[in-house]
């Protein structure tokens, strides 16, 4: 009987439970989960929603055998997108996902019906709540668990570190730790209620999905929730002390903020600045992340999978789908060792070199992203930067063969720039219309 010790009962935690419950191994290991929340209903807020992509996480839900569950809540009109810039000019307007290769549907779900669909799905007594890990020590030449409460658990055949972004079994494994990632910004909500008379051109902006707007360094982010309201977010490109000022002056003040964000934003047109006005619950936070390709020694009977392995940035929305196949392919190397008989140790350390390989390419993708989104010409570079993207998904790249001799990149951004030009001159000549003065030179800037 093989004996799996899971650190943190999240997503990806979760999923390596339940897919290992459903293996055909399952009756041969015995596992146990520890978390560091109190119960299952102690945690009032799981976070936003979730895209999941048909590679990564939708192969795993399909693989737990919860799909039918998943469906309840899987919102396919989610995909719904537009990206714009500070003057409102829609760069894109997606209703259902591209049917191209490795873009096909992307469902969101709010990350608290996903978690709901997760926990039901394995059995309670397998999760050790209220268990806040301290640190993995080696004793006796074994892995154990210290926990905050003084308890200790283990040896045990295997650990899985899936702890999150500030994983305490990452230190037994390498002294990297995340850094920041150059971007820090304040995240909330906004309902009918805050909004106000604004909800409805703010809900018609964002539509059944999602709305993302980036110029200069800066973002405003929205995203429609499964009831109806939405999720927001002012990110930008500036100093780690930024957001610790926040902290430090504001708060609890969600007007104090605002006024913050205002003045800011104040190159921004006014509908986007309306999503300010209308935004509650603020809260400010830096955004942090490994450095893409991360690896970490192999050492016996202890491994990561998720962010505790590869922590990105969520520009490419791959955080919980990498993790959630990171689950899926150890079950799978876990499956074979037990039926085969060959050493476990071997397994996990060939599934790890896989595991390092694949999450490089997320963490490079959400890498391209997070420079383009946030550049000082964005939202020209990202769009620039992504035509190498799709078109490595189907199969080509724009550096290699005989696409490299094509101004592929150049034309994408002299195009985008033209898209973006027409949106200073029509800004302008609505602001007259409206009466508006501008005090800020966005002609100039373009």
């Amino acid at each position: 009987m093989l004996n799996i010790a899971i650190t943190g009962g999240g997503p990806v935690g979760l999923t390596l439970a339940r897919l290992l419950l459903q293996s055909s191994t399952s009756t041969s290991v015995n596992i146990t989960i520890y978390e560091k929340d109190a119960s299952r209903t102690s945690r009032t807020s799981f976070g936003g929603t979730l895209d999941l992509h048909p590679e990564t996480g939708l192969a795993a839900i399909k693989q737990m055998n919860v799909w039918d569950e998943f469906l309840k809540y899987a919102r396919f009109e989610g995909e719904e997108l537009r990206i714009c810039d500070l003057n409102g000019t829609v760069y894109v307007h997606q209703t259902e996902a591209p049917q191209l290769k490795g873009f096909q549907a992307r469902p969101e779900i709010d990350r608290v019906r996903l978690m709901q669909v997760l926990l039901e799905s394995v059995p309670n007594e397998l999760i050790r709540w209220g268990k806040a890990l301290k640190e993995v020590v080696r004793e006796d030449d074994q892995w154990k668990l210290k926990f905050d409460d003084g308890s200790v658990a283990g040896p045990f055949d295997l650990i899985v570190g899936a702890d999150g972004a500030w994983s305490k079994v990452r230190k037994a494994l390498t002294d990297v730790e995340p850094s920041y990632a150059g971007i820090c910004g304040v995240a909330g909500s906004i309902d009918k209620e805050s909004a106000g008379d604004t909800w409805d051109l703010i809900s018609g902006m964002v539509g059944k999905g999602s709305n993302f707007c980036f110029s200069y360094g800066q973002s405003m982010m929205a995203q429609r929730l499964g009831d109806g309201n939405l999720k927001c977010s002012f990110y930008a490109q500036r100093e780690r002390g930024w957001v610790d000022d926040l902290k430090a002056n504001h708060t609890g003040d969600d007007d104090a903020l605002k006024r913050i964000l205002l003045e800011n934003y104040q190159e921004w047109d006014n509908d986007f600045k309306q999503w300010i006005v209308a935004a509650k619950e603020l809260w400010s936070a830096p955004l942090f992340e490994l450095p893409v390709g991360q690896r970490f020694d192999h050492k016996g009977e202890i491994t990561l999978i998720g962010d505790a392995a590869h922590l990105m940035t969520p520009f490419a929305g791959e955080g919980v789908n990498a993790g959630m196949r990171d689950a899926l392919d150890l079950v799978g190397a876990i499956e074979k060792s037990v039926t085969e008989k060959t050493d476990l140790d071997l397994a996990v350390q060939a599934w790890e070199e896989s595991m390092f390989e694949r999450s490089a390419v997320f963490m490079a993708d959400t890498m391209v992203n997070k420079l383009g989104m946030f550049a000082q010409d964005a939202p020209y570079s990202f769009f620039a930067a992504m035509i190498g993207v799709f078109a490595r998904a189907n199969g080509y790249d724009v550096k290699q063969g005989w696409m490299s001799w094509l101004p592929v990149t150049k034309t994408a951004y002299a195009f985008v720039w033209a898209i973006g030009t027409c949106g200073v001159v029509r800004r302008h000549v609505i602001d007259i219309f409206r009466g508006q003065q501008q005090r800020f030179p966005v002609w100039d800037k373009r």
